[in-house]
Order: C-alpha cells, then structure tokens, then sequence
C-alpha cells in the first residue's frame, strides 16, 4: 500500500503512535517536542516521504509530500502461517465504495455507505535519525459492528480516491509483474 498523507489532513488523519490512537498532526507535536528537549527545534526530516512544517509559537502542524522521494510502496513481511488473521484482514478486502463514473465526493459518499474497514498507520520514531516512520498498516473498523452471519461474507475496505485515479490514469498493469 502507499505511504502518503495529503495536504491538511494533519489534524483530520488517525494514526498510532506510542501505542496510542491520535491525530498525525499530534503524533508529529509530539515528536518535535521530544527533539525540542534534545535541543534540536527543527522539523525537517521528522516524517518519512514528508515536508513537516511546526509553528512552535501556535501548535499547528502542516504537512506535504516530499516531491524528491519516490518510494512510498510499503509491502508488508507477513509469514505464510499469519497469511489470514487479524494483521492481514484488510488484504482480503475490497473497496465496495469504487464507480469509475463517480467523482471523489461521490466516492467518499460510497465508502461511508459501503466500507466499514479503514487502515490506520502505526507510526514509531527511528531512533538512529529521530524520524517519523511507518511501521505497520492496521485495519479497525470505521463504526462498531456486529457480524452475525454464519456464511462468509465480504466486507469493504476504502481504499482512497487517489488509488483509484492513479489506476484510471496509469492502469493497473504498472503494478502487477
């Protein structure tokens, strides 16, 4: 999956961080001030793919992407005996939200409507150069659920509308080998 957060989604975008469910743009507070104390104020390099701009003086946390870096495919290492669990449900699951004849708003609409999985970043701190890294997709439930069903059924993963226009735009052969 791609690592990527878009522009103002700093105080909107649920991560972990410290084992804890937060915004990114807290997550990102959170580690500048652990530099602050190092006696390093400076918020460059403090998220990987990522252009992290702090105003000290309000708090407030603006983010984009790093136009330089090109490798935000993030694979994750799972053991063929962990293949089907809880780590990897969100590999098994669609996006029941896609239409390629809806717009973004419309697909959004679709997801909230159709898609009751979403993928959280677990973020941790590289201790060799104090940034902001991922470490692990995790898939939570966007609203509590109760599956009663005694057959499988399918449940919907939003996927983003960015992953689909680029499909649309580059085709999806660019990914498969």
């Amino acid at each position: 999956m791609g690592f990527l957060f878009g522009e103002n989604s700093a105080d909107v975008t649920a991560v972990f961080y410290n084992k804890q469910l937060m915004t990114l743009g807290d997550a990102l507070w959170t580690a500048y001030q652990e530099r602050c104390t190092e006696g390093n104020p400076d918020s460059s390099g403090l998220l990987f793919g990522h252009q992290v701009e702090i105003d000290a003086d309000t708090g407030g946390v603006s983010i984009k992407a790093d136009k330089d870096f090109l490798s935000r495919i993030f694979i994750p290492d799972t053991k063929e005996e962990d293949q089907f669990s809880a780590t990897s449900l969100g590999v098994f699951a669609n996006d029941l939200a896609y239409d390629p004849d809806s717009t973004e708003e419309q697909y959004f609409e679709n997801s909230e409507r159709n898609n009751i999985l979403q993928l959280v970043w677990r973020l941790a701190k590289d201790e060799k150069n104090g940034m902001i890294v991922p470490t692990w997709p995790v898939v939570v439930t966007r609203q509590d659920v109760r599956l009663l069903n005694t057959v499988p059924m399918e449940v919907g993963l939003q996927y983003g509308f960015n992953y689909w226009n680029a499909v649309t735009k580059e085709g999806a052969s660019k990914y498969i080998n």
